[in-house]
């Protein structure tokens, strides 16, 4: 890919300065092919120079650029990333918003002004330039980037592709909190549960010593004070059995 890139280059260049020379190249190639002598044998070897050289200069015409513009698309693994080139006059602007922007506004685009330079285009990083180079008409290498050439259409499928994929990562997040939720709800049930089973117990105790004070008026007959203990004893230890962790402390 590499050899690629610079034979393309030295083509350009060739051809770049038959385009500048083309009037002493043209009168070069006449009087050579009008030599007479020697050089009438190497007829054929300036015609086919010629030839060539008029194939070159009718290159010259073509705009080596005029293939930059239009969406490029580079797809690694799950990513994607797709990029506008656009020109305005003798400008070229690079957009690699275009998956970011909406399709009433391009204000989420971020628009870089690139440097034609040799039949490339550049783009300053602050520590060199990044080249963009033209393979053929739908393939761009931007440094070790490949890119290929795409539509609109492609483009809204992207999009379309993208959104379903965010809808889905979404519903998982929706899911999630939801189910964090329910468990929230879960455990604040249990807590008031438990609350409310501690709240009753704690009625039942209160009941209970209000039993046993007011047996004291048996306390000089022991044996009295005793059945009336136990008869009160028999039937709250009963009662508690109704609530979880709920035992009094019968002494």
């Amino acid at each position: 890919m590499v050899c690629l890139v610079w034979w393309r280059y030295y083509v350009f260049r060739l051809s770049e300065s038959l385009c500048l020379n083309k009037a002493y190249y043209l009168k070069l190639a006449l009087m050579l092919f009008n030599l007479k002598g020697i050089f009438s044998m190497l007829k054929p070897y300036f015609l086919m120079l010629s030839l060539f050289a008029l194939l070159l200069l009718s290159a010259c015409s073509k705009n080596p650029y005029e293939n930059f513009p239009g969406l490029w698309e580079q797809q690694v693994g799950q990513r994607v990333e797709v990029i506008e080139i656009t020109q305005q006059g003798d400008t070229f602007l690079l957009n690699d918003g275009v998956l970011n922007a909406d399709d009433q506004s391009n204000s989420n685009s971020k628009v870089t002004v690139l440097t034609k330079a040799e039949g490339q285009l550049t783009v300053s990083t602050g520590f060199g330039s990044i080249t963009f180079a033209l393979i053929d008409a739908d393939t761009l290498i931007i440094a070790d980037q490949r890119f290929k050439r795409i539509t609109p259409d492609r483009v809204a499928e992207i999009k379309a592709e993208l959104a379903q994929q965010a809808l889905e990562r979404q519903r998982a997040r929706q899911q999630a909190l939801d189910l964090q939720e329910q468990e929230r709800l879960a455990r604040e049930a249990e807590r008031q549960a438990r609350e409310q089973e501690q709240a009753k117990c704690q009625t039942l105790v209160d009941e209970i010593n209000d039993e046993i004070a007011a047996i004291k008026k048996y306390s000089t007959n022991n044996a009295k004070w005793t059945a009336e203990y136990e008869k009160i004893k028999r039937t709250y230890t009963e009662i508690a059995k109704q609530y979880s962790n709920c035992k009094p402390d019968f002494f």
